[in-house]
């Protein structure tokens, strides 16, 4: 029975895989999802969007369209902080700009990726300070540096941050249902925690999947087994990210892979997956990968049938035009 589980509840973190101004109004369709909980109530159907404006690649060329619409705004940010100017010499970007107006407008949290956290979190905490917000690392870089700088944009604020596992598995013979034999890709993805000594209630550990010779037409692999590890040794929350999971290949299995996904009992009173954070509507990156609005609403229906759907009580704006 729900009442008999530990975390019954879920939390829907859904979005584009990058924000710009044509698809800014496809957040205010998400806030305004609705879905009819256990107790019969109507509720919100998310927590909370994605909104990310600078986005990290594997492969990179200056001329590259697909790096965010905060890009430009970015490298000026970087070109000020070079020659000595400091954080209030910067000028603001336009995703930042967008995620706060939205913050305000709908009460949902924000979450976004953090390329870097010395030129973008002082603009967001100038901005976005009291609002709720979740940010996480590339899951192409892994420096558990960047946590430390990260970490002390979180002593003033209520936000979280998310950790991404690593891409790779490393070596491949070993006990994966053992919780003290860790491959290379756990002992990095635990190893992040580290340095966030002191913040453990605000982690978030994030599972993508990893690239490993038997992914077949996953993107990425989903390692089970790992989020387990890391809930248990550490007791944070985990994510599921099934878009860079399941990818462009298997696209259309990504709201039945999610549903058994929210399924899983990490011991027999508790399921291992606390949340979900999924790319939803339209982008210019990564569009292969997003399932669809109406996929989306489906999804949290059928989710709803046997777990709670975790959503501020705020109700949406409505909205229907693009940001202007």
């Amino acid at each position: 029975m729900i009442e008999d589980i530990k975390n019954p509840s879920v939390s829907i973190i859904a979005g584009p895989c990058s924000i710009n101004e044509d698809n800014f109004y496809e957040l205010y369709q998400l806030a305004s999802m609705e879905v009819r909980n256990a107790s019969g109530d109507i509720q919100r159907a998310i927590s909370g969007t994605r909104v990310v404006g600078l986005k990290s690649r594997t492969y990179y060329t200056p001329e590259a369209t697909d790096l965010g619409v905060d890009y430009s705004h970015f490298l000026h940010n970087l070109s000020i902080y070079r020659q000595g100017g400091g954080i209030k010499d910067f000028i603001m970007m336009p995703g930042i700009e967008m995620a706060k107006r939205f913050a305000t407008e709908t009460g949902l949290l924000v979450a976004t990726e953090i390329v870097s956290p010395l030129i973008q979190i002082p603009l967001y905490e100038r901005l976005l300070s009291e609002n709720e917000m979740l940010f996480w690392n590339p899951a192409v870089s892994q420096l558990g540096w960047q946590f430390i700088e990260m970490a002390q944009f979180l002593k003033n604020t209520r936000w979280k941050l998310g950790l991404k596992n690593p891409k790779w598995q490393g070596k491949q013979k070993y006990d994966t249902t053992s919780m003290t034999e860790l491959s290379s890709m756990e002992k990095a993805w635990l190893g992040l925690s580290s340095y966030l000594s002191g913040f453990k209630e605000r982690i978030v550990f994030i599972h993508r999947g990893v690239s490993i010779a038997e992914s077949g037409m996953y993107r990425n692999m989903p390692l089970h087994e790992s989020a387990k590890k890391m809930k248990k040794i550490i007791g944070a929350k985990i994510y599921f990210d099934p878009s860079h999971s399941f990818g462009t290949k298997l696209r259309d299995k990504i709201v039945d892979g999610t549903l058994d996904a929210m399924k899983m009992m990490f011991s027999e009173d508790e399921y291992l997956y606390d949340g979900i954070l999924i790319e939803a509507g339209t982008s210019k990156t990564d569009s292969g990968q997003h399932i669809t609005h109406n996929e989306l609403q489906g999804l949290v229906n059928s989710l709803a049938k046997f777990r709670d759907i975790t959503a501020p009580v705020e109700k949406a704006t409505p909205r229907t035009a693009g940001f202007n």
